[in-house]
């Protein structure tokens, strides 16, 4: 029997850590929603904005949360990059040739990783003084409350975007009907690079407030993609609102998965719960607009 401030406990850093899923699965699900690519390389994204961060602090002491933005800028520059070299080639060519190409990127991006840091785990302790507080019957984590809180802004930040600019509603213009979007002349190629940049930024960001609580290798991009995939279905494709609930229910899964199971099957939970919302309501809890709501 598990006493009630452990449970609460447990759920209290599940929805911590699921604000982190939720930003991080936000860059897939808005590039899943608007441009119907499956990008097997947004968790390796992730470990490289990551390493970014942790490399930052390692050499200069800088915190994350500032190593964060040049993660984000560098991933930006990446995505841009990624869809006018390679991927403009092939987006419209169904689904299985920008997933080559994007799994190529994945193993790309990993054995770089290896090759040129090693293949030891890395942190960065951001060393906040302090351990945290008492918020009721929990105790909230410093660095945890930090990276949920940052996590939750720019969430909120990029559906502000979507909403409120003209290359935001262009954006979710596009998702709704590309061929009706450029006949109002939207430059549809356009969307797609900044989507890919934005998309691939928020991953950046992710790994680097991730990078703050857990050890990251070159091989951990296979594991968050697996929970940014989970997130994604269950939030619904391309809602931005979705995905942010997804997150959250996610983290309290693992979270209590962990408590009552053990550890190693924090993944075992992800696992399931994408095949069983994937059977039971595909589309996901939030419909799948596709279109950043």
């Amino acid at each position: 029997m598990v006493a009630t401030d452990l449970l609460t406990q447990s759920v209290v850093n599940g929805l911590l850590l699921g604000g982190i899923y939720a930003l991080a699965a936000l860059g897939l699900s808005l590039v899943f929603g608007i441009m119907d690519i499956v990008n097997l390389a947004h968790g390796h994204m992730l470990m490289v904005g990551a390493y970014v961060a942790i490399l930052v602090f390692a050499a200069t002491g800088i915190t994350p949360l500032v190593g964060m933005l040049l993660a984000m800028v560098l991933m930006f520059g990446l995505g841009v990059l990624l869809q006018k070299v390679l991927l403009k080639h092939v987006v419209d060519e169904g689904l299985e040739q920008p997933i080559i190409v994007l799994f190529g990127l994945a193993l790309i991006l990993q054995n770089l990783g290896r090759v040129l840091l090693g293949g030891d785990a890395r942190t960065a302790d951001i060393g906040i003084p302090g351990d945290g507080f008492e918020l009721g019957f929990a105790f909230m984590s410093f660095p945890r409350t930090v990276t949920f809180v940052v996590s939750v802004l720019l969430i909120v930040l990029t559906w502000a975007f979507l909403q409120y600019t003209k290359t935001g509603q262009a954006i979710r213009a596009t998702a709704q009907n590309r061929t009706a979007a450029k006949y109002m002349g939207i430059n549809t190629d356009q969307i797609y690079v900044i989507t890919l940049g934005i998309g691939t930024a928020l991953a950046g960001a992710a790994g680097a407030l991730l990078s703050m609580l857990f050890p990251i290798d070159p091989y951990v991009g296979w594991s968050y993609l697996l929970k940014t995939f989970a997130v994604v279905v269950l939030g619904g494709v391309g809602s931005v609102i979705g995905t942010l609930v997804g997150g959250l229910v996610l983290g309290v899964s693992e979270n209590l998965g962990a408590l009552y199971l053990g550890g190693g099957y924090r993944n075992v939970v992800s696992l399931l719960i994408f095949l069983v919302v994937l059977l039971v309501k595909p589309e996901g809890l939030f419909g799948g607009s596709g279109g950043g709501e």
